[in-house]
C-alpha cells in the first residue's frame, strides 16, 4: 500500500517529467523499500545500481528538490537584475545658529539735550525699548500719557516719578512699576552722572 511519504514523492516526480520506482523484493541482500527514478521510457535517472533500487526516500527529495533549484536558476539566466533603488540623501544639517548677542549697556547714546530711545524688540502687541536719560525731567504741565499699558525697569543710576494722583516715588536699579494705559505719569527727575538706563515694555 503506498504511503503518504511515497504519493509525495512520486507527485514531485511527475512535475520533473519522471517516475518513481520503488522495490518491494524481499529477497535477503535485496532492495526492499529502495528508490529509484527514471524518465517516461523506463530508463535509470537516479538511484540505480544496474537493476538494482539503491536510494532512500530523503535521497529522491533531495535529488527532485535540487533539480527545481537547478532549474530555477537556468530559467533566470540572462535577465538583467534590477537594481534596488537608492536610498535618498539624507537631508543636510540644518544652519548652524548665530547668536545675536547686545548689552543693554554697550555704545550709550550721550542723550545730553534729550532722552534717547533704543528700540530693542518687536512682536505683535509688544515692544521693547531701552531709555538713556541724563537729567531730564518731565514738564509739570504736559503729563505723558499712552494708549497702552507700560512696565518699566530701571537698570542703572536714580530717578523719580509720579503716576496720577500719587505722591513723587524714588527708582534705584532694580526697581520697576506698571503704568496703565490713559494714566499720567510724570518722570519727576533722572540722574546725570553715571546716566539713567531705562528698559520700557510696551504692552498692546
Amino acid at each position: 500500500m503506498a504511503s503518504e511519504q511515497d504519493d509525495a514523492l512520486r507527485e514531485m516526480a511527475r512535475h520533473r517529467g519522471l517516475r518513481l520506482r520503488k522495490s518491494r523484493r524481499r529477497k535477503p541482500g535485496g532492495d526492499f523499500g529502495k528508490y529509484g527514478l527514471t524518465d517516461p521510457d523506463g530508463k535509470p535517472v537516479f538511484g540505480f545500481e544496474g537493476k538494482a533500487l539503491m536510494a532512500a526516500a530523503k535521497d529522491i527529495e533531495a535529488y527532485l528538490r535540487g533539480a527545481m533549484v537547478a532549474d530555477w536558476k537556468s530559467s533566470t539566466k540572462g535577465l538583467k537584475r534590477r537594481a534596488a533603488p537608492k536610498p535618498p540623501p539624507p537631508p543636510p544639517p540644518p544652519p548652524k545658529l548665530k547668536v545675536r548677542l547686545a548689552n543693554l549697556f554697550a555704545k550709550l547714546p550721550a542723550a545730553r539735550r534729550s532722552e534717547a530711545f533704543t528700540e530693542l524688540l518687536t512682536r505683535p502687541g509688544i515692544r521693547v525699548e531701552r531709555i538713556v536719560s541724563r537729567g531730564q525731567a518731565t514738564p509739570a504741565d504736559a503729563p505723558m500719557r499712552q494708549d497702552h499699558d507700560e512696565w518699566v525697569l530701571l537698570l542703572q543710576g536714580a530717578a523719580a516719578m509720579r503716576i496720577g494722583t500719587s505722591d513723587e516715588v524714588e527708582l534705584r536699579p532694580g526697581d520697576h512699576l506698571l503704568i496703565e494705559r490713559g494714566q499720567e505719569h510724570w518722570v519727576t527727575r533722572t540722574a546725570e552722572d553715571p546716566p539713567t538706563v531705562w528698559l520700557a515694555v510696551h504692552l498692546g
